[in-house]
Formats: structure tokens, C-alpha cells, sequence
């Protein structure tokens, strides 16, 4: 049985995807922080801990055997590459369903901080649904906006009394025609300014949501991030194939069996571009994930995910971790993009918000005249003769897909030719 990254079970390996990783210990005469799944039949308990109560404390939660086994399934499965949402894997979704008590589970993508609906999707009812609330119903979902406040796995019925939300257009002109009750959300927020919405319900009325279906939420929560970021590297995949390019989009890295960390060529790239003590971090931050640490969500920039991989001619299991720059025109997104230095990208990000060569100078702690050097090698890497150019060439690149990046949180106004200002 293997777990993904976030649980340790007994010792065998310490790669991220397989049966060690920082996790879970058996509970004994109280409550621990980590809990362990041993041996035993089908129906043992196992202590998992649950979020911690008002006054501060955990109360723990009981899982069988058979729970705890297919909630690592869930976490391995969700380590695996794939181009379709969770929703659209009868695998995953299937057990999740089963392991909440749901029949219905959403998963909605909102780009622009909850202000553009990206990506309906659902499991367990016709897919009339989705259309439905993508045309009309997402207008006056009253959840929603509740939701976007309170991050984390929620109780609805904790945000909006049953009575009231059946009083609402929303639940009579819709749930209601479905046989949706809702029960447990969870939004979360990507370093990008997406927004992971995931709702799941029930057809029985008298279903009630509580505190072991948030914990068990909370455990997922990065491994559902994990999976999101997974897609990503996917779907760039699939652009870089269809356009006839070479390579990765995204830099990689793989882990095996204690080696040294195995970088693909545009991790290369990326380790070419970074100062020694960066380098240096940044291996250093591997070894530890392949010790079986869990991934940080980021890195200089980057989101991180991990990709389980088969196994070694040695048996060995092993794992990719995988470097995402979220926001196009930072200076991340410039190293991943256009093979830019680490100063450089930082460069180009400043002339994007319309900084002089003085102000960049100012603002790296460098001299003018480095600046103009960097400043000529940043037009030769993007294709262009001047600062006018930048703004519409990197517009362009955000543009084409998944590796493009995100151009939600990025605007240009008129403080310099094509001056990109973040909010």
C-alpha cells in the first residue's frame, strides 16, 4: 500500500508516492499529533487527529483500517499525473464520495479571486448541472460568497441555517430539482489568485455533516492542491507535444532511492540561472523531500507538486517534484519561461511595473550599469527591441495555455510603455 507525501506509515522508504512520508501514528491513551496505521483486520481503529476544538485542544477522530487504507489510496492517487479533474476519475472520486458519506461532489475553478467561474464540475448527478449553474445559477449561489471568506473545510450548515438556504432561488429553482443537500465545503486559495472550490452533499435530508468529515478535509487539503498543480504540468505537456517542442515546460525533478536529485533540462536551465547559495537551498530543500519531508506549497516563486513515478529497475520507488511559476510576468515565471537568471527575471519583472534602470538599480542593491547589462540581455531573451514590447510579449506567452502561466492578477495601465502593475 503506498501514501503519497503528508502520511508515514512503518519505515520501508522515504520517498514522497510511496509507503513513507510524514504522517500518521497510532493514537494510545490520547491524542498525538501524528497517528500510524498498523497491521490488523479489516475494522481495526485508528486514531486520526481532528481540528483543534475552541479551547485549543484535538479531539481525535476514529477511521478503521479499511477507512485509513483507502484514504491513502485518495492521497497516492492524487500524486498521479493526470490531465482530468478528480471529479472525472471514477477511481478517486468514487472513494472520496465513499469515504465522506457523500453522493454528490463539486469541484469549481474560479480564476480573478472568485470573480470568474473557470471550470464547473461534478460527480454524482447529470451533467445538465453543470451547465446550468455555468449559465444562470452561479449568479445567485449564496454560498459562494460565504465561502471565499472562510477558507478551509466549513459545515455549511455552520455559514447558512437549511431553513434559510431553502427559502433561496438557488435551493428551490435548483438544489431542490437535483436532490442536493449540501454538507462540507472547502476553498482554497492558489498562490495565483485561482480558487479551488469543492462541495460535497448528499440526497438524504436527514444526512448531517460534522467535525470527521473537515479533518479528514484538512488531511486532503494539500494533497488536493498538490493534484490541481498536477494537471497543470499535464496539460503544458500536451501543448509543448502538439507543438512539435522538446523538453519540459515546467522544471523537474526526479528522486530516487537517496541518489542526488536527477534535474530534466529545463531544471538545468533553471539551476544555471540561480546564484551558488540559491543552488545550493534548493538541493538541499530536494534531499529533504526525498528523505520523506513534505513539499513547502512554494518555493522562490514557485509552486511545487510531486508526481509519483514507477518504480526503478531496482524496485526502488521514486518521485518528480515539479516547479511551477503562478503568476506570468513575475521573476519566477520569466526563469521558467524564457530561460532568464534569477536577476534577470527580477529585472524584467520591475521594467513590467514601469521602474526606471535607475529605480531596479536602487531596488537590487546593484549598479546602473549592471542593470543596462541585464536589461539588454532580458530584450534578447524575449524576442524584442524595446521596454514598449515587453508588456504585449508577455501578454502574449500568459496566453498560450496552461505553461503560460496566469494572467489573472496582472494588469497593464499607462505608467510606462506596456507597464505591468500586480494588484
Amino acid at each position: 500500500m503506498r501514501a503519497a507525501p503528508g502520511w508515514r506509515l512503518p519505515r520501508r522508504s522515504a520517498l514522497p508516492g510511496s509507503v513513507s512520508s510524514p504522517g500518521l501514528r497510532r493514537v494510545r491513551g490520547g491524542v498525538h499529533r501524528r497517528a500510524r496505521a498498523t497491521g490488523g483486520p479489516s475494522g481495526d481503529v485508528v486514531g486520526v487527529p481532528a481540528h483543534p476544538s475552541v479551547a485549543g485542544q484535538c479531539r481525535p477522530m476514529d477511521l478503521t483500517t479499511t477507512e485509513l487504507r483507502i484514504l491513502l489510496e485518495i492521497t497516492g492517487a492524487l500524486h498521479e499525473p493526470s490531465a482530468d479533474s478528480f471529479v472525472d476519475r471514477p477511481d478517486v472520486v468514487g472513494k472520496l464520495s465513499a469515504l465522506l458519506h457523500a453522493d454528490i461532489v463539486g469541484h469549481l475553478i474560479w480564476a480573478d479571486r472568485g470573480r470568474r467561474l473557470l471550470e464547473p464540475g461534478a460527480w454524482g448527478r447529470d451533467a445538465r448541472m453543470n451547465l446550468e449553474y455555468r449559465t444562470h445559477f452561479q449568479a445567485i449561489d449564496p454560498i459562494a460568497p460565504l465561502l471565499r471568506s472562510c477558507p478551509g473545510p466549513l459545515v455549511i450548515e455552520r455559514l447558512m441555517d437549511r431553513n434559510a438556504l431553502q427559502c433561496t432561488e438557488y435551493f428551490a429553482d435548483f438544489l431542490a430539482r437535483y436532490q442536493v443537500y449540501p454538507g462540507v465545503s472547502m476553498y482554497l486559495e492558489d498562490a495565483d489568485g485561482t480558487l479551488l472550490d469543492y462541495r460535497f452533499g448528499t440526497s438524504d435530508p436527514a444526512k448531517r455533516f460534522g467535525e470527521r468529515e473537515t479533518t479528514l478535509l484538512t488531511l486532503l487539503q494539500p494533497h488536493l492542491i498538490n493534484e490541481q498543480r498536477l494537471r497543470q504540468t499535464v496539460r503544458a505537456e500536451r501543448e509543448t507535444a502538439r507543438a512539435g517542442a522538446g523538453g519540459s515546460r515546467f522544471p523537474g525533478f526526479l528522486l530516487a532511492g537517496g541518489k542526488p536529485a536527477q534535474p530534466d533540462r529545463a531544471a538545468q536551465a533553471l539551476m544555471a540561472g540561480l546564484p551558488r547559495h540559491e543552488r545550493d537551498a534548493l538541493l538541499d530543500l530536494l534531499a529533504r523531500i526525498g528523505d520523506g519531508a513534505p513539499p513547502p506549497l512554494r518555493w522562490n516563486g514557485f509552486n511545487l507538486c510531486v508526481e509519483r513515478v514507477p518504480p526503478g529497475i531496482d524496485g526502488q520507488p521514486r518521485c518528480q517534484v515539479h516547479l511551477l511559476a503562478h503568476t506570468a510576468g513575475s521573476a519566477a515565471w520569466f526563469q521558467q519561461r524564457f530561460g532568464m537568471t534569477q536577476r534577470e527575471g527580477e529585472v524584467c519583472q520591475l521594467m513590467l511595473q514601469g521602474r526606471s534602470d535607475k529605480h531596479i538599480a536602487l531596488a537590487l542593491n546593484i549598479s546602473y550599469w549592471t542593470v543596462r547589462a541585464h536589461v539588454g540581455r532580458v530584450l534578447d531573451k524575449l524576442g524584442v527591441d524595446s521596454r514598449a514590447a515587453i508588456g504585449q510579449a508577455v501578454l502574449n506567452a500568459g496566453q498560450r495555455g496552461p505553461g503560460g502561466g496566469s494572467y489573472a492578477d496582472s494588469a497593464i495601465d499607462g505608467r510606462g510603455a506596456g507597464a505591468v502593475v500586480y494588484r
